[in-house]
């Protein structure tokens, strides 16, 4: 019965995972948006009628007037005309208009997913909390925009941040319910295994390191220092030595462009050491089912992605493929979490077989 019910769950997975694959797509938009420097571009928030950009010379030059009153323009892009400014407009529109197709995607579905009696017990709390992550990634978002209108040439690297790992655990929270599905319920919590424990500190260290790439990004601190492994030949470069003389270690790691940099490409050993020992240590747990190894790659990967788009001075294709890395590395790590996560209760087993019973009624009647 429990197969039979998976089987019937299929849909479900399914939708979930090209709830997935729409978020990757988000980021790379995302990533692409910031490195063109369009997140400004829009400088209002109008989640329906945004949805249609200008379709005229005179809406685009009344577009274009309210972008020439934000500091970005007159401080940075002074020099652009209509024809330049339409091309930063189109991925900050884009990256909006995704984002308002991802909420027809998981809505609509949902309801009528939620009508056939498919999401029952757990699985619809947790459609609703995948509903309202996706609302608050999108609110975050021009939360981010506002910081960038009044006083700053930029958004705040804080606040991009804030929006960046939002995404992130929405794309956790998705793919932690297909694994639900899949191969049963389990807790976020660990199994007590040495395994479990050990793996969730990971999760720390890597959420620490993708904060601090989104502090690169924001503070567009990738382009500064393009060698490795040395920064200008130094492993404390004589700037940042200044600079945290005179305003702090830990002002200088957080609001620097050259302490961002250092810290973000120094704690990715932190990160890779972290998980090459971790699957040493567990290199016989077939309860990982190979997850250990798949973890090991992503970090490989992510890593020489870091170091070309550092030496490439962040070409935009290596960039957006960096940051794709860091939610590759989030999958197989999750992967490895949840395979070590404490089991629950068999609601999903006798919400299967209830979503079987339902599911032949609603065909009967």
């Amino acid at each position: 019965m429990v197969d039979e019910g998976k089987r019937t769950l299929r849909p479900v997975v399914n939708w979930l995972i090209l709830g997935c694959a729409m978020i990757a797509v988000m980021v790379s938009i995302g990533g692409i948006t910031r490195l063109t420097g369009s997140g400004l571009s829009i400088t209002e928030w109008q989640p329906i009628l945004g949805a249609i950009p200008p379709t005229n010379e005179v809406q685009w030059e009344e577009a274009f007037a309210k972008y020439k009153q934000i500091p970005q323009y007159e401080l940075v892009n002074a020099h652009i005309g209509l024809h330049e400014f339409k091309v930063l407009y189109f991925w900050e529109w884009l990256h909006r208009n995704w984002g308002r197709l991802m909420g027809l995607v998981f809505f609509v579905p949902f309801v009528w997913f939620w009508r056939k009696g498919l999401l029952k017990g757990w699985l619809i709390r947790r459609s609703w909390s995948i509903l309202i992550g996706g609302g608050l990634v999108g609110a975050l978002g021009w939360f981010m925009v506002v910081s960038g209108l009044e006083q700053n040439v930029r958004v705040s690297h804080f606040r991009l941040a804030i929006h960046l790992c939002a995404a992130f655990a929405l794309f956790c929270l998705v793919l932690w319910t297909v694994f639900d599905i899949r191969q049963g319920r389990r807790s976020y919590t660990g199994d007590g295994t040495p395994a479990g424990k050990w793996s969730r500190w990971l999760l720390v260290l890597l959420v620490v390191q993708i904060v601090f790439g989104a502090f690169t990004a924001g503070l567009d601190a990738g382009r500064i220092y393009p060698t490795w492994p040395l920064m200008a030949g130094q492993f404390l470069p004589d700037n940042l030595r200044a600079l945290i003389g005179d305003d702090g270690l830990w002002y200088s790691l957080v609001n620097h462009k050259d302490g961002v940099q250092f810290f973000h490409r120094n704690f990715a050993w932190v990160v890779a050491a972290a998980i090459t020992w971790f699957g040493y240590v567990n290199r016989s747990n077939a309860a990982l089912k190979g997850g250990d190894r798949l973890l090991f790659l992503a970090v490989f990967l992510q890593i020489t992605l870091g170091v070309l788009a550092l030496v490439s001075q962040v070409w935009i294709s290596l960039g957006v493929l960096h940051q794709l890395g860091a939610l590759v590395l989030l999958m197989a790590l999750l992967n490895v979490l949840h395979r070590t996560g404490r089991p629950l209760p068999a609601e999903g087993v006798g919400q299967a077989a209830d979503v079987v019973a339902d599911a032949r009624g609603h065909r009967g009647q």
